[in-house]
C-alpha cells in the first residue's frame, strides 16, 4: 500500500469543447479502496459529450454523490465513468483481490483508487471478455428502460436514436415485441443497426409512415426516445398510440425542449417516463449488482466488436473528444486504450 512513483494523467474538461490530460497524484490506498491500473475505457456520446460541449446541468447534489467525479460545474471537471482495469493493490477491508479485472464508475485516469463496497467497482465475472464488459453501462441504461416499462408480447415499439443505447433498446425490444421501428438520422447508424432485426429502419421524416404502416394506423404502443434530439421527442408524441407510453432515457442537457402537447398528447392519454440508471426498483429486487450481471450475461451474446468505430491511445484522449464531437457520422463509439 505505497504511493505511485509512475505518472499518472486524467482527462479533464477545462471548456466548452476543450479537454486535456492533467497529471494527478495518489495517495496510499485505505482499507476499503483497491488501486486500479486502466485497461481500456468508453467515451460516452450522451451524458458526458453534453459535459464536454458545456450543455452539462447536472444538479451539484447529483455530481456530489458521484464519488470518482472532481471539479464543478460548468467547468473544469473530471467526468466519465466506464474504465474497465486491474486491481494492482487491494485494501485489507476491500473485498477484492490483486489480479482482479473490474468495471468501474471513474473517470478516464490510467491508474486511481477507488472505495468498494458500493456501486461504482464491480468483479467482472471469470469467462466474461474485458470488451463485452465495457458496455456495461449502455445496456444498463437500455435495461432500465424495460424494468420500468416492459415490452409486452405483440406490441409496436419505436426507438428514436441509434447510438448504444438505442441499439440495445431496439434489441430488448425485439425479444418480445410484435413490430419494431428504429428512427435515426444517420445513414451509417441505420446501417450500424441490421444486426437488430427490426422491421423497419427508417429516417426522422419516415417515421410518421412507418409507425402507422406498422401499427395499422394506432401508432406506437411504446416509444422509446434515446436521441437526446429536442424534435425527437415530439416526433414521439405524436406518433404513440391513445394510452401508449413514451420512455425517456435520453438526456438533453441544458438544450431547450419545446413541445406542442394539443391534441395528441391530451386526446390519447398519453404517458412520459423519464429513465435514469440511479433510480431502481421500489422493491428493491432489482439492486446494481443485479442490473450489472444481467448486462454481462445479455452482452455475452451480442458481438460488441461491431460497435467500436475507433481505438485511440490515452494519450490522444482530447482529439478523440474533438473527433467524436464533429463527426458524429464516422463514430460510432471511441474506445480510449491505455
Amino acid at each position: 500500500m505505497t504511493k505511485s512513483q509512475e505518472t499518472i494523467r486524467s482527462v479533464w474538461f477545462e471548456a466548452p469543447r476543450t479537454a486535456s490530460l492533467r497529471e494527478e497524484t495518489l495517495s496510499e490506498i485505505s482499507e476499503r479502496e483497491v488501486r486500479v491500473r486502466a485497461i481500456h475505457s468508453l467515451i460516452s456520446a450522451g451524458t458526458e459529450l453534453n459535459m464536454y460541449r458545456g450543455q452539462g446541468n447536472l444538479p451539484e447534489q447529483f455530481l456530489a454523490s458521484m464519488q470518482t467525479m472532481r471539479g464543478k460545474l460548468p467547468f473544469p471537471i473530471k467526468f466519465g465513468y466506464q474504465v474497465v482495469g486491474e486491481i494492482v493493490d487491494a485494501g485489507r477491508l476491500s473485498g477484492f483481490s490483486i489480479g482482479d479485472k473490474v468495471f468501474t464508475v471513474h473517470p478516464h485516469q490510467n491508474l486511481f483508487n477507488i472505495e468498494t463496497g458500493g456501486r461504482f467497482v464491480r468483479k467482472i465475472p471469470d469467462g466474461v471478455s474485458l470488451q463485452h464488459a465495457q458496455f456495461t453501462t449502455m445496456f444498463g441504461v437500455a435495461l432500465q428502460t424495460f424494468l420500468q416499462r416492459p415490452v409486452r408480447p405483440g406490441e409496436v415499439v419505436a426507438v428514436s436514436g441509434l447510438g448504444l443505447i438505442g441499439a440495445f433498446s431496439g434489441y430488448l425490444s425485439r425479444l418480445s415485441a410484435g413490430r419494431l421501428i428504429l428512427i435515426e438520422p444517420l445513414a451509417s447508424r441505420r446501417r450500424r443497426s441490421a444486426w437488430v432485426g427490426a422491421d423497419s429502419v427508417v429516417a426522422p421524416e419516415e417515421a410518421k409512415q412507418a409507425i402507422a404502416d406498422l401499427s395499422g394506423g394506432r401508432g406506437a404502443d411504446l416509444f422509446i426516445e434515446t436521441s437526446g434530439a429536442p424534435a425527437a421527442l415530439q416526433t414521439a408524441i405524436d406518433n404513440t398510440a391513445a394510452l401508449g407510453t413514451i420512455a425517456v432515457p435520453a438526456w438533453y442537457g441544458t438544450r431547450p425542449v419545446t413541445l406542442s402537447l394539443s391534441p395528441d398528447f391530451h386526446l390519447k392519454s398519453l404517458k412520459i417516463i423519464s429513465i435514469h440508471v440511479s433510480n431502481l426498483d421500489e422493491d428493491k429486487r432489482w439492486d446494481a449488482e443485479r442490473k450489472f450481471l444481467t448486462s454481462v450475461d445479455y452482452l455475452s451474446k451480442i458481438d460488441v466488436e461491431r460497435f467500436l468505430s475507433h481505438r485511440i491511445p490515452f494519450a490522444e484522449a482530447p482529439q478523440a473528444y474533438d473527433l467524436i464531437d464533429k463527426n458524429p457520422d464516422e463514430t460510432y463509439s471511441i474506445l480510449l486504450e491505455y
